[in-house]
């Protein structure tokens, strides 16, 4: 069976990549204006790459979510680790 746990850490993890692709953005000539979007004239990359990518490993969580446990697995408490 596949690793869903494994594949949670993953996700998690490109996620968090995805807030330093902000900062990133911002060091290469985005500048964040006073309603907080990012205008990125002057960048080479564009934020709209960065929303697509948050938005899409987020779905894809709560996708893997959902064939795990089912639709009511995600808001079920979670069982005790065992160790």
């Amino acid at each position: 069976m596949f690793n869903t746990n494994a594949l949670h850490n993953i996700l998690n993890i490109l996620i968090t990549l995805s807030a330093l692709l902000v900062a990133i953005l911002l060091a290469t000539g985005c500048t964040q204006l006073a309603d907080g979007t990012l205008e990125c004239s002057q960048s080479s990359v564009g934020p709209s790459f960065t929303a697509l990518a948050v938005a899409g490993l987020g779905a894809l969580k709560i996708v893997v979510n959902i064939v795990r446990d089912g639709l009511s697995g995600l808001v079920k408490p979670q069982p005790p680790v065992i160790k």
